[in-house]
């Protein structure tokens, strides 16, 4: 099963996950980045900026397939 990366990145901020998790295939990391992003979104603060953050997922070979904003 592949393994996914998902970052968590701003403007001046990368966040980086080294240990990714596995999903049968690009269409559930991609989905799995989405309800990443609304989870993160209900959990942060309204004095926090989340316009500017966003998960950025990558594959095996750290090739960017999703990106979704917060």
């Amino acid at each position: 099963m592949p393994r996914y990366y998902f970052h968590l990145r701003s403007r001046d901020r990368f966040i980086w996950d080294q240990e990714g998790i596995d999903l049968p295939d690009t269409a559930s990391a991609r989905g799995a980045a989405d309800r990443a992003a609304t989870e993160l979104r209900g959990d942060l603060q309204e004095s926090d900026p989340i316009c500017c953050w966003t998960v950025a997922v990558t594959d095996e070979s750290d090739e960017l397939i999703h990106v979704a904003s917060l």
